[in-house]
């Protein structure tokens, strides 16, 4: 997986915390921590996340980075993909922090969705871009100057065709993780409302009263280190 940070190959870890990787929501690459204004050191994908591909692209990561263990920080899909491989590999997992998560998607939103993005793919993206980062001006604003056309003219529509697909038959896991959990949502979020959040068992769970889907930009989140 190319990052835009990386975790140093001659130190030593024994001393360290384990890395932070940030997995983003669909259609977003992690560039869109760049907007955060230097808040946050965690590595985090180049390009927009493939849900057949991102596990062992974690993997790989903490492999190229001589790292047993890596702090996941899932926002939206990439808070379902981080449960997935907090799942599938729990001694690799350190912690397990979900942002802006909904228990499942409907799958007539997910439809409607489909629909929307085949008749006109650029407005339907940019409308769920305002919408991702409603609450939070100052960030919206760069991400249009600074990003969206970018962003949109590089998206693989097959990957977002998969990660619809991948959203649509997503499930909460029924048991906990072996690792620390915490789930942060914002009471203001409208594209994972409040009243279908995702918790998961046993988790630490926060709702951050004016928070949106963006969650990372909001000044009462504590990011992790």
């Amino acid at each position: 997986m190319e990052t835009s940070c990386s975790v140093p190959h001659q130190e030593s870890l024994a001393n360290k915390k384990a890395p932070v990787l940030f997995l983003p929501g669909w259609g977003f690459s992690g560039q869109v921590l760049d907007l955060a204004e230097k808040r946050f050191s965690w590595s985090r994908p180049a390009a927009p996340l493939d849900p057949a591909t991102i596990l062992a692209e974690i993997l790989a990561f903490l492999a190229e980075n001589n790292c047993d263990t890596i702090q996941l920080v899932g926002w939206s899909m990439g808070a379902f993909l981080a449960c997935d491989f907090a799942s599938a590999f729990p001694k690799k997992v350190a912690s397990l922090t979900v942002l802006g998560m909904r228990a499942s998607w409907p799958p007539s939103e997910i439809s409607a969705i489909r629909q929307a993005l085949a008749a006109d793919p650029s407005v339907f993206l940019r409308d769920f871009y305002r919408k991702s980062l409603l609450g939070y001006k100052k960030e919206y604003l760069r991400f249009v100057a600074e990003q969206q056309d970018t962003l949109m003219e590089s998206l693989d529509m097959q990957v977002l065709d998969r990660g619809l697909d991948y959203l649509s038959q997503w499930r909460m896991p029924e048991q906990g993780m072996q690792c620390q959990v915490f789930c942060r949502h914002g009471k203001r979020d409208i594209i994972a409302p409040v009243t279908e959040q995702g918790v998961v068992p046993g988790a630490s769970s926060t709702i951050i009263e004016h928070g949106g889907h963006a969650l990372f930009f909001d000044r009462e989140f504590v990011p992790i280190d």
